[in-house]
């Protein structure tokens, strides 16, 4: 895999746990977890996507 998408994947993991702490509970459950099914990351990626901007940026001035 290329290493600049590397870097960008722990940029954008890293910025998620900065913005939502409970993110990072979560990705340490499902790595800790000894073989993840893609169902796993599945159920995570829904979870992050149930939310919007307003939930993630509550304090934003832009418009919903």
């Amino acid at each position: 895999m290329n290493p600049a998408i590397l870097a960008l994947i722990i940029q954008l993991l890293q910025e998620a746990i900065v913005l939502e702490p409970s993110f990072a509970a979560e990705i340490q459950t499902l790595l800790s977890t000894p073989n993840p099914q893609p169902a796993d990351w599945e159920a995570l990626r829904q979870k992050v996507l149930a939310k919007s901007y307003k939930d993630y940026v509550p304090a934003s001035g832009l418009p919903s």
